[in-house]
């Protein structure tokens, strides 16, 4: 949009600047300094604007994304069901679910179907906490789990720690059959 403006204004400011008046070349100098600004403007614009979402985690494996990219992750995960994990690294139950659940490779390997998202409230940023507070979550570790079209399931929410074998069986009896 600015870079067309940026026509609109130059154009102008050409001829202008071609006509003997005085009025008309100062006119046409404040069009091409205004064209200059827009065209500027927009260049940065459009190189600034961040690529669409895109999953990019090997299957198994959790991608960690920002509570602003979490619709675009949801949406990108359309048609596969999705793990959302809340995780910090101050937290010992979300240390413990790394360490003990979600390295182990049988459990990779029985997640891979599912799309695994991680949102990283390692420094409670704002936009972590409002995250949070949305989802009406109190404290970590936090798993939310969302179906083939993107509805979060409540009913299958996991707070607190779980061991691997426990954590296997769940996914095999509640969440994989739920979503």
């Amino acid at each position: 949009m600015l870079l067309a403006a940026t026509l609109l204004l130059a154009l102008p400011g050409f001829w202008l600047i071609q006509r003997p008046a005085r009025t008309a070349l100062a006119a046409g100098a404040l069009l091409l300094l205004a064209a200059t600004a827009t065209g500027y403007t927009g260049v940065r614009q459009w190189r600034e604007t961040p690529p669409p979402f895109a999953l990019t985690a090997p299957p198994g494996q959790f991608q960690v994304v920002r509570p602003g990219d979490l619709p675009a992750a949801l949406a990108a995960a359309r048609g596969r069901p999705v793990l959302l994990e809340f995780h910090a690294d101050w937290c010992p139950g979300c240390l413990t679910w790394q360490r003990e659940v979600f390295a182990r490779a049988d459990v990779q390997a029985r997640l891979a179907p599912v799309v695994l998202l991680r949102v990283d409230a390692t420094d409670m940023a704002p936009d972590v906490q409002a995250l949070l507070a949305r989802h009406g979550l109190a404290g970590l570790p936090a798993l939310l789990v969302y179906d083939r079209q993107g509805r979060e399931l409540p009913a299958l929410r996991l707070l607190g720690e779980m061991k691997a074998p426990d954590f296997m069986k769940w996914i095999n009896d509640r969440m994989l059959p739920a979503t």
